[in-house]
């Protein structure tokens, strides 16, 4: 019997008991393990069942997680709308409770998802509460999180200069934590920043930096995406060919993965490759 399996039988079991409590947490489980196999619609609706459960014996604090949980799914799912309403009953469900980490990781999400809807200056908001709270809860981990945020939501808002900033400051910080995945961000992070700031051989330096972090930590997807981002620097400074190179390189990685990568990509490669006729 699988673990899920097992799960799932005690989530049963306690529901024809009516052991709201265990119910609930068997159904936190179930939801958890959706959420980390990337199958959305499932986990969410795992996750509002459980806080509907935490709800009835008044665990708030609990409910507020599950809320929370749900909001990610919904944002992972393209349903921004509909996960701000989740986390906005997340936040009150903390009204009078301390509980500043969770308090923060719903602000993060927030963020998340007002950057779905391109709405960059409430995200901003939003990752700029995680950081406050970060510094006065003392978690650098977290600092690291809405930094990251704060630098990519101000590269979308075309505020390059405090992306910058952020993405800056959180490159020290990651490498004071050693933390190599945030790593990898961090540097495609401040390699599309160049390219904005019209600094393409910058960017390229950045997007390497990036390719070898990911190959360091066995990422292939950031690998992929560091590579497309390379291509885009080399078409910007007409080396097409170089360009058509690396971007076939990410398309194959994202073939492999089944990205949801391989439709853009696909699209610069006609594109890279029509500018190669052109110039033969």
């Amino acid at each position: 019997m699988s673990n899920l399996e097992k799960i799932l039988n005690e989530l049963q079991d306690a529901q024809i008991s009516g052991d709201h409590l265990n119910a609930a947490e068997a159904s936190s489980a179930a939801g958890k393990i959706f959420l980390e196999r990337n199958i959305y619609p499932e986990a969410a609706n795992y996750f509002r069942k459980a806080a509907s459960l935490f709800s009835e014996i008044g665990k708030l604090i609990q409910q507020a997680s599950m809320l929370n949980q749900l909001g990610v799914c919904l944002v992972m799912s393209a349903q921004e709308e509909q996960a701000l309403e989740e986390l906005a009953a997340a936040k009150r469900c903390l009204a009078e409770e301390d509980h500043p980490a969770l308090a923060a990781a719903i602000e993060g999400n927030l963020g998340l998802a007002y950057s779905g809807l391109k709405d960059y200056k409430n995200a901003a908001r939003h990752h700029k509460s995680v950081f406050e709270t970060a510094e006065k809860i003392n978690d650098l981990q977290l600092k690291l999180n809405a930094l990251i945020n704060l630098a990519d939501s101000n590269l979308q808002d075309k505020k390059y200069q405090p992306a910058q900033g952020f993405a800056l400051v959180a490159l020290d910080l990651a490498k004071t934590l050693g933390s190599k995945p945030s790593l990898m961000i961090i540097y495609d992070l401040l390699g599309m920043i160049s390219s904005r700031q019209g600094d393409l051989k910058t960017a390229l330096e950045y997007h390497q930096q990036s390719l070898d972090s990911a190959q360091e930590n066995g990422d292939l997807l950031r690998q992929g995406i560091a590579l497309a981002n390379q291509a885009l620097a080399q078409e910007g400074l007409t080396e097409m060919d170089r360009a058509f190179k690396l971007m076939s390189q990410a398309q194959d990685i994202f073939i492999l993965l089944n990205s949801d990568y391989q439709e853009k990509t696909s699209k610069d490669l006609e594109r890279i490759q029509s500018s190669r006729s052109v110039d033969s």
